[in-house]
């Protein structure tokens, strides 16, 4: 992996983390009865959460690039290739596949069209699956580097 590539996959990796230390502050400071009544509040948890998902596949795509992997077509394939490629576990690989599809659902809908329930209880539950991807990510970067 060139140097370029390298930086821009930490720049990406960055930008996650400060978003879950938004999100964090945000589930640990916020009811859902706050949440559900705070437009603010709702708009800054799910933009968080999609660009946040949409860097995890940046980062995904670069990686498949640097393996020589052909790049999916779909978000949720992204996530299976790069587990087909031994970089995510399968049951991160999984996880990750259906945050894509949480991630359409945030940029294709908007007011009612998004269950307010459902990204809470994401908030409330997730946010280590974001971690375990930079974890393994950042595996996958030592590696490649020996």
């Amino acid at each position: 992996m060139d140097d370029r590539t390298e930086n821009r996959i930490l720049e990406k990796a960055e930008y996650i983390r400060e978003s879950l230390i938004i999100l964090a502050e945000t589930r640990d400071s916020v009811s859902f009865e706050t949440y559900k009544t705070d437009r603010r509040q709702r708009n800054i948890v799910e933009r968080e959460f999609q660009t946040s998902i949409e860097a995890c596949l940046d980062i995904g795509k670069m990686i498949l690039r640097t393996e020589g992997a052909a790049v999916p077509d779909t978000n949720a394939a992204v996530f299976q290739k790069l587990t087909e490629h031994g970089i995510l576990t399968d049951e991160l690989g999984e996880k990750m596949a259906e945050a894509a599809g949480f991630r359409n659902i945030l940029a294709h809908k908007y007011g009612d069209g998004i269950d307010d329930k459902d990204v809470f209880v994401f908030l409330q539950h997730e946010l280590a699956v974001f971690r375990e991807y930079l974890i393994q990510i950042r595996e996958y970067l030592n590696s490649s580097v020996d």
